[in-house]
């Protein structure tokens, strides 16, 4: 599938939308009794304020208590994002496995940089797709999220990279921004569009699941991007 070369060594992979697939309203829709009750509470309850404390690493519990108090009539269904954290998981990224596999085969080295809360080591012992990395950051255990430059370099660091060897790889552009800002190659992760029923019904533990347009064209532009190396 893709061919060595010397230059990029490594590659570094953010976790959500990219390796793996959340969505809290694969719970808040049963909660509230619809997908559109459930997507105006994502959208105007768990603010973005609250994620990110969770992403620095804050006491998850506090976290949880100080929205309560900002929204008392959403108390018990803000409790959920605690207590049915894990029922938010559809599963791995379509095809990402394979491409994680085929790329180890070929010698990469495969490492993880996400911001995430301490969830993330439930969903870890969850999912096989984690099996492929060498190593991970994880921006709650350090306080810094991305796009500081700083836990960029924490990873490079920690695992002895060079970032003109290493490829990062994440949806958000300020964060890819940030990784070229320093030496790193690159790349956008595309928007992968699912449908309501997929999130629902999630995605299985196997490699049946059909990969979509969006991860096919990027593994091409991957191959394409390690080629040019």
């Amino acid at each position: 599938l893709l061919t060595l070369h010397t230059m990029i060594r490594n590659i570094i992979f953010d976790y959500g939308s990219v390796l793996i697939r959340t969505d809290c309203r694969r719970v808040y829709a049963g909660v509230f009794g619809s997908w559109e009750k459930a997507t105006w509470f994502r959208n105007n309850i768990l603010t973005e304020e609250f994620m990110h404390r969770l992403d620095l690493g804050d006491d998850y519990g506090q976290c949880i208590s100080d929205l309560q108090s900002k929204f008392p009539d959403y108390a018990d269904a803000i409790a959920m994002y605690d207590t049915r954290y894990l029922d938010f998981v559809a599963g791995e990224m379509p095809g990402m496995r394979k491409l994680l596999m085929h790329l180890r085969v070929y010698g990469y080295h495969l490492y993880g940089l996400s911001n995430y809360s301490h969830k993330i080591y439930d969903i870890e012992q969850r999912l096989k797709i984690f099996r492929n990395l060498e190593g991970q950051i994880i921006s709650s255990d350090i306080h810094i999220t991305k796009p500081d430059p700083r836990i960029f370099k924490l990873l490079l660091a920690k695992y002895g990279l060079n970032a003109e060897e290493s490829l990062f790889v994440d949806d958000r552009i300020c964060n890819v921004e940030a990784a070229r800002s320093l030496g790193f190659n690159a790349m956008v992760f595309p928007e992968v569009p699912f449908s309501q029923s997929q999130i629902l019904k999630g995605f299985s533990d196997d490699d049946e699941n059909p990969v979509p347009n969006a991860v096919l064209e990027f593994s091409r532009e991957l191959k394409r991007c390690l080629e040019r190396s």
